[in-house]
This record gives C-alpha cells, sequence and structure tokens, in this order.
C-alpha cells in the first residue's frame, strides 16, 4: 500500500566497464572525473551515472557510455549491484547496477569522445596495471569482478 499512498523518488545508477582484447593485451576505458565535480573529484572512473524515467538499466547503461565516453557498447551484461555513499542526500546512498560492456566502435570514429563538462581525460589501461591509477574507492576491485565474469560468460556475450 505505501506507494498508492505516498510516492517516494530516488535516484538510481547505472555503471559500466567497457573492455577491449588487443594481440597483446586487455584494456579497460577509463576516464577521470574534473575537479569541480562534488563526487570525487580528480578521481578514475569508468563511466556511468543516474537511471532516467522511461529507459531500463541497459538503455541507462548504454546511453550513459555513449553521452560520457563517445563509445557505442554492445554486448551489455550485468554482473553486480554496488552503491554510492550520498550522506548528503535524503536517500543516504544510491543503488546502482554494474554490467560489462564491449565495446562496438567510436561515436566520432575514431577515440573516445569525452563529456568535458564531467571528465578530463580518458585513456584504454591495461587490467594488469590498475594499481597505476588513483580510482575511486572499488573500482579497482568492480573492474576486476568484470573481467573475471566475462571470461565465465564469454558464450552469453557472443564472443
Amino acid at each position: 500500500m505505501a506507494r498508492e499512498e505516498k510516492r517516494h523518488t530516488i535516484e538510481v545508477h547505472v555503471a559500466g566497464v567497457c573492455f577491449r582484447e588487443t594481440i597483446s593485451d586487455i584494456e579497460v576505458l577509463i576516464v577521470k572525473r574534473r575537479e569541480n565535480r562534488n563526487l570525487y573529484p580528480g578521481k578514475w572512473e569508468c563511466g556511468g551515472g543516474q537511471v532516467h524515467a522511461g529507459e531500463n538499466f541497459e538503455e541507462a547503461v548504454i546511453r550513459q557510455i555513449r553521452q560520457e565516453l563517445g563509445v557505442i557498447v554492445k554486448n551489455v551484461l550485468v554482473f553486480g549491484t554496488y552503491e554510492v555513499p550520498a550522506p548528503d542526500l535524503a536517500q543516504k546512498k544510491i543503488p546502482g547496477v554494474a554490467f560489462v560492456c564491449f565495446w562496438q566502435r567510436y561515436v566520432n570514429g575514431e577515440k573516445p569522445q569525452i563529456d568535458e563538462k564531467e571528465h578530463l581525460e580518458w585513456k584504454w589501461q591495461s587490467i594488469n596495471k590498475l594499481a597505476e591509477i588513483d580510482f575511486i574507492s572499488g573500482i579497482k576491485r568492480r573492474i576486476r569482478l568484470a573481467w573475471e565474469f566475462y571470461t565465465k560468460n564469454k558464450n552469453i556475450l557472443g564472443k
């Protein structure tokens, strides 16, 4: 009955971990947040954000990766959930759904095209060199879990 009596509005997020396989390595696409961001300024992440009204989780992660990174992804598959601590919000934490994403192509055909209002730079980083990067807490673990999930589920992803 609670829904009928009062509508609760909450923020929900999605996050995508985008991989590409090269001849000699596995790489993950990462972006550095601008210093003026309220949450995690100057830290590296993989991309994602808020689910909009009228879209499901898969549609949201595909849109977010396209908007923030200029990447068109294929074969997105849920591999877990997460939460973002938000002590300043009434809901106190933002729930999220994490996806493995495989890049199909760049929107502009040449390279990632990041949203410069939100991010400062991008790079493809070897999954064997994640320790070199100043990630948001928990992102390195999420990347490792995403890769492990992918390697166990290649048939589902069509690889």
